[in-house]
């Protein structure tokens, strides 16, 4: 029996649901507005109690009678409407009946006081009929306005026999001629007792004056049709709210679909672009997109044709959002295709013109820069489709590569697009941008500009081109500060080192039981490049830290993908550890070293590794870009 009982009250929860599938949302605007009632009450409560003030010090005059019956129960009814401030951090609030609770005190001291001081009471009234419609469903707005008149109706008769003396209730004060009450030493004497206010009424209805049904006709009716007046209106911008609430939790639904389903979008979108940092012993590459909304039309790429040439590339799609992001995916599916049957740039670029313009409805379009590097000489093919000028050059010794800006891609047929040349030496970096670095703005509408850009370049010698790329973002950043983004903005930056460098890599499983695989990498290539015992010694150690600092606090022992270069500049003399990981934000120097006290051996972790990095390495360089956190280390011996 007692499981049937709860499977039929199951079976009534999950139907209620049904049938209000926005019961949560409305379950949290009602507490918010059980919250403001209970401040309202509070307010009345400041307001009756500067009443009970008054009284007191008899600025406002009562009988005795009525006086002593008002001074102390006008604090009780205080009391009462302050009472719902003990629960305003409490789960009352939420609670279903809570607002039973807040309305109807409200209305059970209306009730008291216009029995009480029924000349002034009877302002009170409408304010719980009005707050319930402002704040609660049309349901206990009718419940509330047929309390408010049955309470009234009894209320009003309660008045005549009780609290302050009202003559217009009891009495006209003469009829015919004669006094209603008694005369005595020249004063009239107002019947105050509940026998002798009946007594008077008795008289008046011997007399045919019939008082009773002229507070019915003349009190009571008009108020009530009053407050009748007040219902309607308030009920029916009650209906209109709970509409607007209905349909605001419906947009909020969408939207939150929406939001979702446009993070999936950019988790793809992010997921067609190359690694945020690339390296070979011929070369170094890194790129960032940022988009202004959750999707772009910004994109950038760069993969390998064969072993001695390199395709760099970045375009900007007209337009923001869904349909240029979708847009950018087309065109950076079709430049890679073009680009791997071996043609040059220009080609490239006008056979992905033509291929865009087919099916091309909303007439969308797109700038392009299209580049191929040969890592054996440096020399650099390219073409524009109406982008900006790359930066090229090294060392304070930055600029901008002239070039023919082309024709961008997707209106027109045959564009005017040409091949072009230029040589990188060794150590020089080429990078290509979109437009949304120079357009940044700042508060005051200002652009971040070109010559902005230039001097960011050439503004120091940068140790590495993290470092690089890292500077040029934080001047832009510097210079826009809190203003919003107003565009996509992207840029790729390629170093050219020739034959200078060698290096390694590996990708590990972020897991403490691949420190050994680690330790044994760092080992051998050092070991390779006759590098000094202690160094060797120390490197090891670092790399234990990093790894272990990264697999603990970064991937939280889940486990994730670790990236690790080794990389040495033979004519430079300078070495650098790349690592990268995908854990959430997290810079692995950051945990607190130790202090070095005892052998080496009996370190703890976070302690000598991480002192041993900041003793013997040149410099130290991290960003966060593109979800990913990326950590050189520089040693120039």
């Amino acid at each position: 029996m007692k499981n049937n009982l709860k499977e039929k009250l199951n079976q009534q929860i999950v139907r209620g649901q049904e049938r209000n599938p926005y019961r949560e949302e409305f379950d949290k605007n009602e507490a918010d507005a059980n919250w403001r009632m209970s401040i309202s009450n509070a307010i009345a409560g400041v307001a009756l109690l500067t009443v009970w003030i008054l009284y007191l010090t008899h600025v406002f005059e009562l009988h005795v009678t009525t006086f002593r019956f008002v001074v102390w129960i006008l604090p009780i009814l205080t009391a009462i409407l302050f009472s719902p401030l003990c629960y305003l951090k409490s789960k009352a609030l939420e609670k279903p009946g809570y607002k039973y609770f807040l309305v109807f005190s409200l209305l059970t001291v209306i009730a008291a006081i216009n029995i009480l001081i029924p000349k002034h009471g009877v302002l009170g009234w409408p304010i719980p009929l009005i707050l319930a419609c402002h704040f609660y469903n049309p349901r206990l707005c009718k419940i509330v306005f047929g309390v408010t008149l049955a309470a009234m109706f009894v209320c009003l008769y309660g008045g005549m026999f009780n609290g302050e003396y009202d003559p217009y209730l009891v009495s006209d004060g003469l009829y015919n001629g004669q006094v209603m009450y008694p005369y005595v030493n020249g004063e009239y004497v107002y019947p105050e007792s509940m026998e002798e206010r009946h007594a008077v009424l008795t008289r008046l209805l011997q007399l045919g004056e019939n008082r009773y049904l002229k507070v019915l006709v003349f009190y009571y009716l008009p108020r009530a049709t009053f407050l009748t007046i007040i219902f309607v209106i308030t009920n029916s911008l009650n209906k209109r709210t709970s509409r607007l609430l209905t349909r605001e939790i419906e947009i909020s639904n969408e939207q939150g679909r929406t939001t979702a389903e446009l993070e999936v979008a950019k988790d793809i979108q992010y997921a067609t672009l190359p690694p945020v940092i690339e390296a070979s012993a011929d070369l170094e590459i890194i790129g960032e997109l940022k988009a202004a909304k959750e999707v772009g039309g910004d994109f950038y790429d760069y993969f390998d044709l064969d072993d001695d040439h390199t395709v760099i590339l970045i375009g900007d799609v007209s337009g923001k959002g869904v349909p240029a992001a979708m847009f950018m995916m087309r065109t950076i599916t079709c430049l890679r295709n073009f680009a791997r049957l071996g043609k040059s740039p220009s080609q490239i670029l006008k056979e992905a013109n033509d291929a865009l313009m087919r099916g091309n409805e909303n007439q969308m379009f797109v700038t392009c820069f299209l580049a191929i590097l040969n890592k054996r000489n440096g020399e650099v093919s390219f073409a524009n489709a109406g982008h900006n000028p790359p930066v090229v050059g090294y060392e304070h010794h930055y600029r901008y590569l002239p070039c023919k800006s082309g024709f961008l891609l997707g209106s027109f047929p045959n564009p005017p697009i040409v091949d072009e040349k230029t040589v990188l030496q060794p150590g020089e970096s080429f990078t290509i941008y979109t437009d949304g670095l120079t357009e940044a703005r700042n508060a005051g509408g200002d652009f971040f500009g070109a010559e902005r850009l230039l001097s960011a370049f050439n503004k120091k010698e940068y140790t590495c081109l993290v470092e690089l790329h890292h500077g040029i973002r934080d001047e832009i950043a510097a210079f826009v500060k809190d203003a919003p983004q107003s565009d996509d903005m992207a840029f790729v930056t390629i170093k050219y080192h020739g034959d200078r460098y060698s290096y390694e890599e590996r990708l590990f499983d972020g897991k403490i039981d691949q420190i050994p695989q680690m330790l044994d990498f760092i080992k051998s290539f050092c070991e390779k490049r006759s590098f000094k015992p202690d160094f060797n010694a120390n490197l090891l150690v670092v790399g234990d830290e990093l790894f272990s600092n990264i697999v603990k606090y970064g991937y939280q022992n889940q486990g994730g993908e670790i990236f690790i270069r080794l990389l040495y500049n033979e004519d430079k003399k300078e070495f650098a550890l790349t690592v990268v990981d995908k854990a959430p934000r997290f810079n692995p120097l950051d945990v607190e070293p130790q202090v070095i006290e005892g052998e080496a051996k009996d370190q703890k972790i976070g302690g000598l590794g991480i002192l041993i990095v900041k003793n013997i390495m040149t410099d130290t360089t991290y960003d966060r870009v593109n979800k990913k956190n990326i950590l050189v280390l520089r040693k120039r011996f």
